[in-house]
């Protein structure tokens, strides 16, 4: 990335201080997390930051090694792992976990956890329009929206995020030590284990060979093997933990009639699943999903199924929601704000290590604002605060291998809204990225929106504000290591700023194809809104590429794009700042 910087710095003519955004916001930014802020205010830390966020995720001191990114925990939260790694059984890590949840939502009150209960799921549940209100209804319903968020956000300013910490970290020793024994000397000496820890007075329930159902609610449940059934709780549980670890079979796990229950919501919670093809079937707020806790849903291998409606499958709002698959060709379908989607103060990863997936937002609420024939997604490594007060988290979606399949529409796929990061990395295989708006590495509203691709012969097609866009003080960037691939857009796409945005489109090699219909807005594009105007920067610096045709006759010095050529689309003197380049 640092070449590719300067490579376009010299030859068009920018300084670094060119790149730096948040020129137009004249008040004071919403408490935001500093990884985001530092991409806003300096672009070109991209080349160390994501570096350092797949160390982090993928590091031998997972979780611990996440909590920093987030800015809510001391600096010594990693050795939490070497303090908890002494001798004498089980016992006191539960002990520790359970004086640490304490501790951490000690100063929220039963009756405030009682509210949220009721209240907070409906923050991330998208409710159409009502156009039949009147001018005063509906800025009524606006205030009360706003109250209520402000309402939470004191509440979730109430939590020790260090002690959360320390319990999340806690409840992973326990749940290895689990699995460690199961793996290495059997299902018997886990077995055993877990008789003594419910001995010790730790609830603990342990299933059969057979296929069992189990109804979850607090503490430890293993099971050696069966096809199982787990049922969440109908509503969340403030203030507990729960560890499930299943060794073997096709199971089900169930939260269909559960809002919140399949959460760690203000509480702590694993799903360990070592084997089978699993299905996980929830409505809202379910399966690596967090609201002010920790959540980590673990799957080791089998082609699954993932189903859920809003705020799930990796989602995440003032803490972690991991949701981890290790194997299999795996399906993943959602509605709204899933999928590695992350709100205020948040950290949402989905990361699927290997198998051909589909990833699939499904078509259910009505994009009222823009279109009535295209549907809101906010998914697929997204995140959004609540502006204008409440900046977003970071959302992640790796997928690490395989040939995969991403569909969405409006908001996803590395995009980010509102003081937001949303990243999406797909590591190796020939995959197909398809979208509408708003997507595939856009940064919107003083966001940062990412999509990085390492290799794969890949279809990537979306209609605007899309491939490498930032709008509005965003940042939007996409970023293609290896592969010949074909890329369709229409407006505002493949390099495009707009409104003080910046935005860059990157390809190191390959020979690929551009279709796009409005080449003048597409290919290397700045709008001319604003006071500074916006930048948009196309790279290809590899292969022998593909370019749509010049199809207008007037004589503008603008040639088009064409192999190993620069152009220009603005001179900069208009504001805006568009500039392409291709070349080996």
């Amino acid at each position: 990335m640092d070449t590719a910087w300067r490579r376009l710095m010299a030859p068009a003519g920018f300084r670094s201080g060119d790149f730096d955004l948040l020129v137009n916001f004249r008040t004071e930014i919403p408490r935001t997390l500093p990884v985001v802020e530092n991409l806003l205010r300096h672009p070109r830390s991209v080349d160390s930051l994501t570096p350092a966020l797949r160390a982090a995720v993928g590091g031998n001191q997972f979780p611990a090694s996440l909590w920093p990114w987030l800015d809510v925990a001391v600096p010594a939260v990693p050795s939490l792992l070497k303090s908890a790694a002494g001798t004498g059984g089980l016992r006191p890590h539960v002990r520790s976990l359970e004086t640490a949840l304490t501790e951490a939502f000690q100063a929220v009150t039963p009756e405030e956890r009682a509210w949220l209960r009721k209240e907070a799921p409906g923050l991330w549940v998208h409710g159409s329009e009502d156009t039949s209100l009147d001018p005063v209804a509906t800025e009524v319903e606006r205030l009360r929206s706003d109250a209520l968020i402000d309402s939470v956000m004191r509440v979730a300013d109430k939590i020790r995020f260090d002690r959360l910490a320390r319990a999340s970290v806690e409840l992973e020793q326990v749940r290895s030590a689990v699995v460690a024994s199961a793996r290495q000397a059997g299902p018997d000496e886990a077995v055993r284990m877990l008789k003594t820890l419910r001995a010790e007075g730790v609830p603990v329930e342990i299933g059969t060979n057979g296929n069992d159902v189990h109804r979850l609610d607090h503490g430890i449940v293993f099971d050696p093997g069966g096809d199982d059934q787990y049922v969440f709780p109908d509503s969340a549980r403030p203030g507990s933990w729960l560890l499930v670890i299943d060794l073997a079979g096709n199971d089900t796990y169930l939260a269909k009639d559960s809002v919140g229950g399949a959460a760690a919501f203000l509480s702590g919670q694993i799903v360990d699943d070592e084997a089978g093809d699993d299905r996980y079937l929830g409505r809202e707020l379910a399966f690596g999903s967090a609201v002010m806790g920790y959540s980590h849903l673990y799957d080791g291998g089998g082609d699954d199924v993932y189903e859920a409606r809003c705020a799930s499958l990796g989602f995440a709002f003032h803490g972690i929601g991991l949701l981890e698959d290790v194997a299999g060709n795996d399906l993943y379908s959602s509605w709204y704000f899933s999928q590695g989607a992350a709100s205020t103060r948040g950290f949402a990863l989905l990361l699927d290590h290997a198998g051909n997936d589909q990833y699939l937002s499904r078509p259910v609420f009505p994009d009222d604002l823009r279109y009535r024939d295209h549907f809101l997604s906010l998914s697929q490594g997204f995140t959004s605060g609540f502006a204008p007060r409440y900046a977003g988290g970071i959302g992640v979606l790796w997928d690490q291998k395989g040939e995969d399949t991403y569909s969405a529409d409006i908001f996803g796929q590395g995009a980010g809204y509102w003081f937001g990061w949303g990243l999406l990395m797909d590591d190796e295989g020939n995959d197909k990225f398809l979208a509408y708006q708003y997507a595939q590495g856009a940064g919107v509203h003083f966001a940062v929106g990412t999509l990085w691709d390492k290799a794969g012969n890949d279809l990537r097609a979306s209609k605007g504000v899309s491939q490498g866009c930032g709008h509005d003080g965003g940042f939007g960037l996409l970023v293609d290591e290896q592969g010949n691939d074909q890329n369709a857009a229409v407006d505002m796409s493949a390099g495009a700023g707009s409104a003080n945005g910046l935005g860059v489109f990157l390809d190191f090699s390959g020979s690929d194809r551009y279709d796009m219909g409005n080449p003048r807005m597409t290919l290397g594009h700045g709008d001319q809104r604003r006071d500074r105007g916006s930048m948009g920067f196309f790279l290809d610096l590899g292969g022998r590429d593909a370019y749509p045709a010049r199809t207008d006759t007037s004589s503008s010095p603008y040639e088009g794009p064409r192999n190993d050529a620069a152009w220009r689309v603005y001179d900069g003197k208009m504001r805006g700042y568009g500039y392409g380049m291709d070349g080996e």
